[in-house]
């Protein structure tokens, strides 16, 4: 009972704590996705929502709503101390998520993507390809992760990889029109890379004419398509229902902080 007890005790302890000690403003809350609010908040019905959407590892989240906000207060810094104290900060909150949730976890591809793009901006480009490596295998539809690691190769003056990872990227997502235009500037030939869909899709070549019960050897199927898991969205205004149809998720990026899923236009 005691046992019991104390683990009930540290439970409650870790969703209270999250609010208090992030200092997070209301406005910088709602900047960071719908979770959040119901994680650092901890609000009766969205909290057991979202902890149903996204299962067990929803425990964790608020690390990886704290480095989402300190992201955002990366892009409104000022001076190259704050800037460097808000990097670290996400980096070691997506850190701890990485270590402590399952591999398996939705936002998996997401955190990853983060702390690759957390790593470049502290100089640390060959742990930022890894990373944003790890986060197109997991969602080989995450265009912001083809972006950024063309963006390094570029910095690293590796044009061939640059556009390398831009072609694989059209492959996957080929309407992508970010992924198009980087495909041109980073000197692609049109058309433009064939969908791997596609190619899964295409008719096997007949084969040439034997005789009646001869049997071809050596035929290997055609690759399928990577399935993507989709990410949850929130539920509607009222409060969430069970019965709720999922909305689509929003737009990512801004003009000014493209490489942030879910940061908020520095510039408004």
């Amino acid at each position: 009972m005691r046992f019991s007890g104390l683990v009930n005790f540290l439970l409650l302890a870790s969703f209270a704590l999250p609010a208090a000690a992030s200092g997070w403003t209301d406005a910088e809350i709602m900047a960071m996705p719908p979770y959040c609010e119901a994680r650092l908040k901890h609000i009766p019905g969205k909290y057991e929502y979202w902890a149903q959407v996204l299962g067990p590892d929803f425990l964790h989240t608020h690390h990886y709503c704290d480095a989402l906000g300190f992201i955002n207060r990366y892009y409104r810094a000022r001076s190259p101390q704050e800037k460097i104290s808000n990097l670290d900060g996400a980096k070691g909150n997506l850190s701890y998520v990485i270590a402590n949730a399952s591999p398996s976890y939705s936002l998996m591809p997401d955190i990853y993507m983060n702390r690759g793009l957390v790593l470049s901006l502290l100089g640390n480009n060959g742990g930022a390809i890894s990373d944003l490596k790890k986060a197109m295998e997991l969602n080989p539809k995450l265009v912001r992760a083809y972006t950024l690691t063309s963006d390094i190769y570029v910095k690293l003056n590796q044009k061939g990889k640059a556009l390398e990872v831009v072609t694989e990227g059209l492959r996957q997502v080929p309407d992508s029109s970010a992924l198009q235009r980087l495909y041109k500037e980073r000197g692609g030939k049109l058309p433009y890379p064939e969908p791997l869909a596609r190619a899964a899709e295409a008719p096997a070549a007949p084969d040439q004419a034997r005789p009646e019960g001869d049997t071809a050897q050596g035929a290997k199927p055609h690759d399928a398509a990577p399935s993507v898991p989709s990410n949850p969205a929130p539920a509607g205004e009222g409060g969430p229902r069970a019965d709720d149809p999922v909305p689509a998720a929003p737009k990512i990026g801004s003009p000014t902080n493209p490489w942030c899923r879910f940061c908020p236009d520095p510039a408004k």
